[in-house]
């Protein structure tokens, strides 16, 4: 099948940023990848606190799966931590809820499990018990928060840069950057590569200090130079 294009009017729908940054790219299973994505268009089609998808629910999306399919997919999604799944029994049958896994609906699943959060017509039974999320390396976080999308890319880029210079280094070149109004990448590494050849105010890391100095004392300066 190819598709024809879009159409004059169509709706988005939103996808989590570190979604797109840190899971996508290690995702291998097409099932599991078109079951997350219509999961992320189901979910915000809703309102209230807290919302769930179940896979019958994916099933009648017409996005291709039956209910069983559908939950193995989702299931995928749950040992990777993207989703949580949380057994109930819904009007007499049992039923997996899933959930995004973040910090406010893993505190409302386990409301749910204690009894401190009553939904008409679900009694939980079992709940899987998932790790949280790994939490974003500071410098992450700067980054999306002040100069831009995290792609993959750049992920791995900031992720090089640990390797090379500190990271309160790393830190305040996003900073010096973003004073500047300069909210790209190129001159946050261009910093980190000024400030890794002549060193910072500090005189710490610097490449090459005494040759960087002899290269003031001997060069067509060094008159200029007290020693």
């Amino acid at each position: 099948m190819k598709f024809s294009g879009f159409p004059e009017k169509f709706e988005f729908s939103a996808v989590p940023k570190p979604y797109l940054a840190y899971v996508l790219p290690a995702i291998d299973d097409l099932d599991e990848l078109k079951a997350t994505l219509v999961f992320f268009k189901l979910l915000y089609q809703k309102k209230g606190f807290p919302v769930w998808v179940t896979a019958a629910e994916l099933a009648d999306s017409g996005s291709g799966f039956d209910e069983a399919s559908a939950e193995r997919s989702l299931n995928k999604a749950v040992v990777r931590s993207v989703l949580m799944r949380l057994a109930v029994t819904l009007e007499g049958r049992a039923t997996g809820l899933y959930l995004l896994n973040d910090e406010k609906n893993r505190e409302a699943a386990r409301k749910i499990i204690g009894g401190d959060i009553k939904i008409k017509d679900l009694a939980p039974s079992i709940a899987s018990e998932l790790p949280p999320l790994p939490e974003l390396p500071d410098i992450f976080s700067l980054y999306e928060q002040n100069v831009g999308l995290l792609t993959p890319m750049i992920a791995d880029e900031l992720k090089e840069a640990l390797k090379l210079y500190p990271e309160a280094w790393i830190k305040d070149a996003i900073r010096e950057a973003v004073s500047l109004n300069k909210r790209s990448w190129r001159y946050i590494s261009k910093i980190l590569d000024n400030w890794n050849a002549g060193g910072r105010d500090d005189a710490t890391y610097q490449r090459h200090p005494e040759e960087d100095r002899d290269k003031y004392i001997k060069g067509k300066y060094g008159k200029y130079v007290q020693r």
